[in-house]
């Protein structure tokens, strides 16, 4: 993970995981409450494998101040994992304001549990965002994301179920022993995640995804 970034034991920020793919979803995979209001966003695996996405991101906090936030998610075949932009901003309950702009970096990489030598996939997702319900409606439109052929490298043993990770500082990285390495990261993108009036999200692929080369980092 870019900068030795694992998975932290202890969360500085509440993630939710809930499914978001419509509201009859069974594929929910923690049952921790996501507040209706907020603006979230959602990652869904659409492919046959693990599939690991890290973003990183410089945003402004509600209070003001700048800083980096480190993502990290792992994400079961068929499922999906939401985020809670609000919480993570500290706007609470409060969906984000209308045009906010988030710039992110992320790589990717895909795992199972057998990692069978030269076994490749493909990376096949959807990022989708939105505010003010609980649920994804018609209106809140998916950015899908493909690209193939990807590596695919050995499960980390600790790694269970779907779950998001964060992190919000050099200090908090230092601590944690990372999952997965730049190499199992292979695929890079850039997105721009904006707000709109009316509390939808428009997601931009900015940078299409493409094999790892020697790119500046946000931080």
């Amino acid at each position: 993970m870019r900068k030795n970034l694992g998975l932290l034991a202890i969360l500085a920020v509440v993630i939710v995981v809930v499914a978001v793919s419509g509201c009859n979803n069974n594929n929910t995979t923690n049952s921790n409450d996501v507040n209706a209001k907020s603006t979230k966003l959602a990652i869904i695996n659409n492919g046959n494998t693990w599939m690991q996405i890290e973003l990183v991101a410089n945003v402004t906090h509600k209070n003001g101040t700048n800083m980096t936030v480190y993502v990290e998610n792992f994400i079961k075949p068929k499922e999906n994992v939401t985020v809670d932009l609000s919480q993570m901003l500290g706007y609470g309950d409060e969906p984000l304001p209308p045009g906010t702009t988030i710039r992110v970096q992320s790589w990717k990489g895909l795992f199972n549990e057998t990692n069978g030598v030269g076994e490749e996939g493909t990376l096949d997702f959807d990022f989708q965002g939105w505010s003010n319900t609980l649920y994804p409606t018609d209106k809140d439109q998916k950015t899908p994301v493909t690209f193939n052929p990807v590596p695919i490298f050995k499960l980390p043993a600790e790694i269970t179920k779907s779950e998001s990770f964060i992190a919000f500082s050099e200090e908090e990285l230092a601590k944690i022993a990372g999952f997965d390495t730049a190499d199992q990261e292979p695929v890079y993108e850039e997105e721009i995640i904006t707000v709109n009036a009316d509390g939808t999200v428009t997601i931009t692929i900015t940078n299409p995804p493409e094999l790892c080369r020697a790119i500046a980092s946000l931080v």
